[in-house]
């Protein structure tokens, strides 16, 4: 009896198991062909009433996808093969697209469905309802004409003709390219589109606009694109426009709105471990990396200091201002030792700069470094790259000068006058420090701009102070900068977005 017992126990243990084995296989097996197919398709029409967002979740597997619309309820291959195509975007990759815009629909029913472009090609195409094809119709009616007069919020959310992005650059990371720019600040988050544009050519008119590769789009404040469809060393041109409803601002302005960017694709990978990836020229000959001909005149205040550009300057030269107690003239060991003091940097075509200083007792050098993308020579020489300046035998030493303006820096006073405290040079500060993630420099640079009188300038500045510290890791001094009044004046939307990003981290939280 016992025996009979326990070979019944030992046949229910296998049978079970064989079901546990089963299922299993089941799930895998159902896992595997969901590996390709996107999840979660959801379109909503926008307030425009002809204008649709299309979202989903990415498929697991890497790829392009194709983003497909019909009138019919896309539920077989057949389909979707004839279905028109919204266009294709990277997916599965960082910065991949999960969302894009349908605009200006005529009146009618429309379905979507998101499927990887691969596997179209291959005929192979695994479609389940609401996940990667649509079974709700979405209906576009006719709009009816609409007598009154638009709203106060109405005309807010109409773009203006000159609604273009600034400061957009373009940074190496490994072998992709970062776009990033600055917003519009009349943005309206889910409503104002940028989109970000590819091209061999210009993109100042709209013949050149109409060549260009539609990348991607982003929705209002986001402000970075990562591109990673490069295969080949080429000059290129990126450009953001921005769209809102049915209007999109175009053409575009070159180094507002617009960059050149020249890409070298390292494909053999021959570069020596740890070097730096920006793309830089490789070599200056010595002329091109040395002013000449600095000269220093005593005025009212301080000294005026001009020198002559060096060969082939463009408008990423930067110059770099320095003051010491001590000749200039032992190359990067003198400005290591610690009585060199950096005053500021002007960027070309700027030769000229007024420093503010004291009497001194004794002999002071200035000297100008020149620097190109990430290269800065500092063999200078006398009387072309530094300057001796003899003291007038009284008041403050060269030294107690250089601490006394050292006191002042900290009291969010800049040295240099002139143009420095321009929303042009904000804006090559950004470029040199910011956009570049140097965040302490950033940091340490636009604090001048902390106590001027030009609200818009003084928001716009502690604006980035804060993202600067936000990046470091700083979240209770950025959140010391968002709540400002001039920074929430300054672009409300980005700031309340940042304040939210700073108390979630300060917290602990999710954001």
């Amino acid at each position: 009896m016992k025996t009979r017992a326990r070979i019944l126990f030992l046949f229910c243990v296998l049978a079970l198991t064989g079901i546990a084995d089963a299922q299993q296989q089941e799930v895998l097996r159902a896992d595997t062909e969901m590996y390709g197919v996107a999840g979660s398709i959801n379109v909503e029409i926008l307030k425009d009433g002809k204008s649709v967002r299309i979202i989903w979740e990415p498929p697991r597997e890497t790829g392009e996808i194709i983003v497909a619309r019909s009138p019919s309820v896309i539920d077989v291959p057949e389909k979707c093969y004839i279905a028109d195509s919204l266009g294709k975007f990277p997916s599965g990759i960082a910065n991949g697209v999960n969302q894009i815009y349908d605009y200006n629909l005529r009146p009618g029913t429309y379905y979507y469905a998101v499927i990887l472009s691969h596997h179209v090609r291959k005929k192979d195409l695994k479609l389940v309802a609401n996940r990667n094809f649509t079974t709700i119709p979405i209906v576009i009616e006719q709009t009816k004409d609409n007598t009154n007069p638009p709203t106060e919020d109405d005309k807010r959310k109409n773009l203006a003709d000159d609604a273009r992005v600034t400061d957009i650059s373009v940074k190496r990371e490994g072998k992709y390219l970062r776009v990033s720019w600055e917003p519009i600040r009349a943005g309206i988050s889910g409503e104002t589109i940028y989109t970000v544009y590819r091209s061999a050519e210009p993109l100042s008119s709209l013949s050149l606009m109409r060549k260009a590769e539609k990348l991607a789009e982003v929705s209002h404040p986001e402000n970075t694109f990562l591109d990673q469809d490069l295969h080949k060393s080429q000059t290129l041109y990126y450009g953001v426009s921005v769209k809102q409803g049915l209007k999109e601002v175009i053409p575009l302005i070159q180094n507002q709105s617009f960059v050149r960017q020249f890409y070298v694709y390292d494909q053999d990978k021959r570069k020596p471990p740890g070097q730096d990836d920006s793309v830089t020229r490789p070599d200056y000959s010595f002329d091109e990396m040395h002013v000449k001909d600095l000269n220093a005149a005593a005025v009212d205040g301080g000294f005026r200091l001009d020198w002559k550009a060096p060969e082939n300057p463009d408008e990423n030269t930067i110059y770099s201002v320095y003051q010491a107690a001590k000749p200039l003239s032992g190359g990067v060991a003198t400005f290591l030792g610690g009585n060199v003091r950096k005053l500021g940097e002007v960027s070309h075509p700027e030769t000229s700069v007024l420093v503010r200083m004291k009497p001194s007792k004794s002999t002071v050098y200035f000297g100008v470094t020149v620097k190109r993308g990430d290269k800065e020579d500092f063999t200078l020489s006398q009387d072309n790259s530094y300057v001796a300046v003899a003291g007038s035998g009284e008041g403050q030493t060269a030294e107690q000068e250089a601490n006394t303006e050292s006191t002042t820096d900290n009291g969010n006073k800049n040295p240099l006058t002139g143009n420095s405290l321009s929303d042009e040079e904000l804006n090559r500060i950004l470029k040199a420090t910011y956009w570049k993630k140097d965040f302490s420099e950033a940091i340490r640079q636009l604090a001048a701009y902390e106590q001027i009188e030009n609200q818009d300038l003084r928001g716009k500045a502690k604006f980035f102070v804060g993202l600067s510290y936000y990046n470091n890791g700083e979240y209770r001094k950025a959140l010391q900068y968002f709540v400002q009044k001039e920074v929430k004046s300054y672009n409300p939307d980005r700031t309340e977005f940042w304040t939210k990003h700073c108390l979630a981290k300060i917290g602990g939280g999710r954001h």
